[in-house]
């Protein structure tokens, strides 16, 4: 290997985040059990604050950003992996405390890695990546509350996102009848039908004060937003439903009631994908090869070079963007 690789590397120069793209040295920066030559990473909402600097997710600075990663064994002192095998690594701190994704090498401990089964490549397990990570585990907390295909309508929000967009692939294709929620209708409009059939919503039907309770209308939401949008939400779950959350864009703080809980015994229940336990990973990414094809994930990703990553990151931040990003991280 050479001694130099790329990078987007990040630096807090008065009290500002800096990214740039920079040279490293490997020897300084490659040190865990695994070093990877790294084929694709993705830019998740998080991956788009640290590199526009817009909230304060990074905890170490200086630091690689991209907290997916995708590529192939180039050395390894851990017997569980063979040089030659291909990986991939989501959450963990990685690209907010360790060094992530955003680069054409890392490096990692082996407990922090997954090997990609064999009909699928580095690009379209990172067209899932922590997004589709994320609602597979919202799909498996409904189901192991009895949240069934048949039990009612499952609504998700923020359809048009990366998490939106594939747990809405994954509700369809495990039969179950979906309603989507997204703030633009009719710009989403083509894409979100490109995915399945199914009922879109309006984002302003839920930002009406709330009710102690409403209508009856959802066995299971998988909300990404937050806010008043999951306050409203609440209100309308059928008895004994379930809410997964697994997203604050709207706002962290909820003003709600004890009604829904008490006289409909609705569940809400947070979804970490960060920092969820090894075995709890196996568990879903079996059952995500299992539920949706490599070829599906072309349906909600889009593929761009990762010189890219900090323009398409001001579109992330500014909403202006569907689909999961994937980096080629071929400089």
């Amino acid at each position: 290997m050479q001694n130099l690789f790329k990078s987007w590397f990040l630096r807090q120069v008065n009290k500002e985040t800096r990214a740039e793209l920079v040279e490293l040295d490997k020897g300084s920066f490659l040190k865990d059990e695994i070093i990877l030559k790294v084929h694709n990473s993705a830019i998740n909402y998080k991956d788009a604050l640290a590199l526009t600097g817009s909230a304060p997710v990074i905890r170490k600075f200086p630091l690689i950003p991209g907290i997916d990663l995708a590529g192939e064994v180039m050395q390894s002192t851990n017997s569980l992996f063979q040089e030659g095998d291909y990986v991939f690594a989501t959450g963990w701190g990685i690209g907010e405390i360790y060094h992530g994704g955003l680069a054409n090498y890392a490096s990692l401990d082996a407990d922090k890695l997954i090997k990609i089964p064999k009909l699928f490549n580095c690009s379209q397990i990172m067209a899932l990546g922590t997004a589709g990570l994320t609602a597979m585990l919202a799909i498996l907390s409904l189901e192991e509350n009895n949240i069934l295909p048949g039990s009612g309508k499952i609504l998700v929000t923020g359809a048009s996102g990366a998490v939106g967009s594939i747990a809405i692939t994954l509700l369809l294709n495990l039969g179950y009848e979906v309603t989507c929620v997204t703030t633009r209708p009719i710009d989403s409009s083509s894409y979100l039908k490109s995915l399945g059939s199914f009922e879109i919503l309006d984002t302003k039907c839920f930002m009406e004060e709330g009710k102690m309770l409403s209508k009856e209308s959802w066995a299971g939401c998988i909300d990404t937003v937050g806010g008043s949008v999951l306050q409203n939400i609440i209100t309308q779950m059928s008895r004994s439903g379930t809410v997964a959350v697994c997203g604050q864009v709207l706002g962290i703080k909820l003003n709600t009631n004890l009604a829904p809980f008490i006289l409909r015994g609705i569940k809400l229940i947070g979804i970490d994908s960060a920092y969820c336990s090894l075995r709890t990973r196996e568990i879903a990414w079996k059952r995500l090869f299992e539920s949706i094809s490599a070829s599906e994930t072309s349906k909600f990703s889009e593929v761009i070079g990762i010189t890219e990553a900090l323009k398409k990151s001001k579109e992330i931040i500014k909403g202006q963007n569907k689909r999961r990003i994937v980096t080629n991280n071929n400089f």
